[in-house]
């Protein structure tokens, strides 16, 4: 497991973050976001995914209708949010497995409510809202 520790102070430099993060994705990759409500899941991927060519426009949280596909450049982008499930049977029919190809990057907002129903080759950003424009990123890629 390798680990990355960093700190944004604007969004420019949260901007900057995603800018060099998008640019290490490939297809396959999963991309697990933890943090509370307000903490950045949605800009950051927001971010990332118009780095990879998505419009930013249509990158919104899908908190109520737990998925939204986006068409980029070169991948399909799967963006979920498991905020509203209570548990994680919930998860298991909304076919996280099915989006998970070498052609997607996938996104999961609140991943930590789905823990068995993750992959296992992933990479979880832990974000802690430091107040104002401040952020710190815990980034783990595993295996």
């Amino acid at each position: 497991m390798k680990e990355e520790n960093v700190i944004v102070t604007s969004l420019r430099q949260t901007k900057e973050f995603a800018q060099k993060f998008a640019q290490k994705l490939k297809g396959g990759d999963v991309i697990c976001l933890i943090g509370n409500l307000g903490s950045g899941k949605t800009y950051l991927t927001k971010f990332i995914a118009e780095v990879l060519g998505v419009e930013t426009k249509e990158i919104i949280s899908p908190t109520f209708v737990y998925h939204r596909k986006h068409k980029g450049k070169k991948f399909t982008i799967d963006h979920f949010d498991f905020y509203r499930i209570e548990d994680e049977s919930e998860a298991e029919s909304i076919a996280l497995d099915d989006a998970l190809s070498k052609d997607t990057i996938t996104f999961i907002e609140w991943a930590d409510k789905i823990p068995s129903l993750l992959p296992q080759k992933r990479i979880t950003i832990k974000i802690k809202n430091l107040g104002g424009e401040n952020r710190e990123f815990l980034i783990r890629r595993m295996p």
